[in-house]
């Protein structure tokens, strides 16, 4: 099984368990404040689409599935950014730089590394 499945799978299931992620708020990492649950629920729920997406679809014959890896790793890199940027300007919000932006930006990373092997290899 090649690393690009391997971490498909891996970021996957990540991905499916935000919900949970949410509840562990160390440091300030992973839930926005004040809590906004009708916003966690879409995020939750985008999220788990793509993991599921990642762990039945794409990890099975990533070549097949290049155009939604790229989506994964580019939503996830602009997440991120995003995020970043909110939580430089909210100093209520610094905690997430050891949570959840760390975590978007180092999936995108990886999955466009691996991807950029898998198709050399090809």
């Amino acid at each position: 099984m090649s690393l690009l499945r391997v971490s498909l799978i891996g970021f996957g299931i990540v991905f499916c368990s935000v919900y949970g992620l949410f509840q562990i708020n160390l440091f300030g990492g992973w839930a926005w404040s004040p809590a906004q649950p009708e916003y966690q629920l879409m995020i939750v729920g985008i999220y788990l689409v793509m993991g599921l997406m990642m762990i039945f679809q794409a990890s099975k014959d990533p070549l097949k599935h290049i155009l939604f890896i790229r989506f994964v790793i580019y939503s996830s890199l602009a997440h991120g950014l995003i995020m970043f940027y909110q939580a430089l300007i909210d100093t209520t919000e610094r905690g997430h730089f050891l949570g959840d932006i760390p975590a978007l930006i180092i999936a995108a990373v990886v999955l466009e590394i691996l991807l950029r092997k898998e198709l050399a290899k090809s």
